[in-house]
This record gives C-alpha cells, structure tokens and sequence, in this order.
C-alpha cells in the first residue's frame, strides 16, 4: 500500500525515554520523555514535508508528545499495541527490544496507513487532563488504603489516613471542576445531557467516556465496541469453533463501563432483564457482565448519534 507520507516516524514510548525511528533516513535516535526534549525534537521535524508520527498506546506517557505534535500542527497517529505487535509477528519479526520496536511501529504506518488523532479542543484537553488527575488520586486512595490495612502502627495508620482524606477531597475537588468544564462547553454539555439520561449511568462515567472515547457516536456497533475491547473476538478454524474472548481496547473506559454495568443490573431496567436472562442461563458471572458493558456502549453509542435521550424500548437495537 502506497503511503502519501515521505517522512514516517515510529516512536516507542516508555515512562522516561522515547526510542525514535526515522523510517526515512533509517536512523534511530533515543531521547527523553520530559517537555524540553520532546519540544527540541519536534522543532527538528518540522521542517521537513510530509510528516507523520506513529506511536501505541501507553495509557498517557505518549500525551506530551502527542500534544507537541498538535501544537506544531504534524500529523500523529496512536495505535492499539495489539494490532502493532500481530503486525510485526505477521512480517516475521518476532525479535523485541525498544529500537527494534520503534522500527516495527514506523512500518506500520506506512503499510497500515492508521488513523490519525484529531487535536482535540481546548475544553476537551482541559476535561481529559481532569479526568486523568481523577484517576490517578482514586489510585492512590485506593493504594494507601491497602496500606492501611497491613499496618500494625497506629501513629503510621495515622499517616496513612490522613493521605487517604487528602486524596478524597482531591477527587471531590476535580469531580467539581469536571462538571464545570462540561457546563461550559455546549458540544460536551449536550453530549453529557444525553449520556446521562441512560439510567446506570452517572457522572464519572460521562467524564471518562466524553475524554476518552471520542469516537462514541460516530461509529458501528461492532467496531465501537472493539475500540473499547468488550466485543467477542472469533477464533474459528476449520470445524473447529474456538472461544470468543474480549481483549484490549481501552483500559480506562472499560474500568468505568463495569462500573456502569454493576449499576445498570439493578436500576436499568432493560439491563437488569439482559443480565437475569443470561445468569438464568448458567452463563459465568464474567460473561455476563461483560455483554451487559458491550450492550450499554452499544446502547450510549446510538443515543448520541441519533441524538435521542434514553428510550426503554427502542435503543440498543443498531444493527451496523
């Protein structure tokens, strides 16, 4: 395939370095991942013509340069490491190092032509951001929390506490500050009015998927729950029927989407019937929740793009 890119970059990202491939030059370089490396480094690129930067996923240390990238208006692509990787077992390189990586990712681009990701507004970079600091406080309440329980010392106990309270009015804090940008921005407000309408579905649900999940709304059942890695992935060979699993996709959605499905199998009530019909069934716990997650995705999918509020009898149906 034919790629309109002359200048193709693949990028390994890890919490402290990017390991870089100039597809082009066939050269690797190795810089920081911190702010001024990754702003010097962008500043080389732009000159050239033609530019695209491919990465995976990590699950945010790709932010900045991502953000770099859009600042200086060159076109980035992230990428499902999942898809990456069975690339690159798919052209015989099974060999794994960070450079070896960064190659592999720069011929994906090329070959695979990826989606690029669009920069995203300025109330949609201010919501991502404070979804993200969310996560990360709930994390750490949750960490010195199980701390606490394995500690003997009542002074560090103590300790321990007053972290967790920190962390607690943290979150209260940002919850405030999410539902402030939301209001303030008329394209998330009425996204928001929507998803919320769908019972089961709360607040910090809304945040993740309006932050996370841009896509929502936009794309068929099937590929958006793909996107999110809750749709039964087929491994048939022959006669042989292999067994449907779920997997990858994106980690922070699916985090919040179980949450969402706990509560929509008690007060949905088109859910709680779904997930009783399968549990009559004798299909496992996991099963189950996991088609109930699929089908409320599914579900919010369909309310925003046909922009209609939750309807009891009619949503869910989408059959693209």
């Amino acid at each position: 395939m034919v790629t309109s890119y002359n200048n193709v970059f693949g990028v390994d990202v890890a919490s402290e370095k990017l390991d870089i491939h100039d597809a082009a030059k066939q050269k690797h370089q190795e810089i920081a991942n911190e702010t001024r490396a990754i702003d010097l480094w962008v500043k080389s690129i732009a000159r050239r013509k033609q530019v695209l930067v491919v990465m995976e996923a990590t699950g945010g240390y790709e932010q900045s340069l991502v953000d770099a990238l859009h600042a200086a208006k060159i076109d980035v692509a992230v990428c499902n490491p999942l898809q990456v990787r069975s690339f690159a077992k798919g052209i015989g390189i099974i060999e794994k190092n960070d450079p070896i990586d960064a190659a592999v990712i720069a011929r994906f681009g090329e070959v695979a032509e990826p989606k690029l990701k669009e920069k995203p507004t300025e109330s949609e970079r201010k919501l991502r951001a404070l979804v993200h600091r969310r996560d990360q406080a709930i994390g750490q309440s949750k960490r010195e929390h199980n701390r606490k329980l394995q500690c003997r010392d009542e002074a560090i106990k103590e300790s321990i506490q007053e972290a967790i309270t920190f962390y607690k009015e943290q979150v209260r804090k940002l919850d405030k500050q999410i539902e402030k940008t939301i209001a303030a921005c008329p394209v998330l407000k009425a996204k928001s009015d929507l998803l919320s309408s769908c019972p089961g579905v709360g607040a910090a649900t809304v945040a993740m998927l309006l932050s996370e999940l841009p896509e929502l709304g936009e794309l068929s059942r099937g590929k958006i729950a793909k996107l999110v890695g809750v749709a039964p992935i087929v491994r048939d060979s022959g006669k042989t029927e292999g067994k449907r699993s779920t997997h990858a996709g994106r980690s922070m959605v699916r985090k919040v989407l179980y949450m969402a499905a706990l509560v929509a199998t008690k007060y949905n009530p088109r859910l709680k019937q779904f997930y009783q019909r399968m549990i009559a069934q004798k299909k496992p716990f996991k099963v189950a929740i996991v088609a109930v997650m699929r089908k409320l995705l599914v579900t919010l999918n369909v309310m925003l793009r046909e922009q209609n509020p939750w309807r009891e009898p009619t949503l869910a149906l989408d059959k693209n």
